[in-house]
């Protein structure tokens, strides 16, 4: 059913209020939409850098007792190793990882 078009300035003045008031809620309702998808990705985030370090902790269990600083140190140069550089040179030519 069409909508009727305001003929007088009273209705035309209603009419802008209530798109407004409309508008202002579209742009609220936006606003909570982007909060709830900022905290979900960030519980995500959290999630698998938690899972991730929890993982890495296990198999080398010495970096529980290191600095941040050392821990650093040896995890920039195992990642840099030539290993790891051909296991991700491999893994990037969609070969097996293994």
């Amino acid at each position: 059913m069409p909508r009727k078009q305001p003929t007088t300035l009273e209705e035309c003045n209603a009419e802008l209020e209530l798109v407004h008031k409309q508008l202002q809620q579209y742009q609220n309702r936006e606003k909570m939409l982007t909060r709830k998808l900022s905290v979900e990705e960030r519980r995500i985030r959290t999630y698998r850098l938690c899972a991730r370090g929890g993982y890495l902790e296990s198999i080398v269990p010495e970096l529980i007792a290191m600095t941040n600083e050392e821990a650093n140190d040896y995890l920039y140069h195992a990642v840099h190793s030539e290993e790891a550089r051909a296991f991700l040179k491999k893994r990037a030519e969609g070969g097996t990882t293994e």
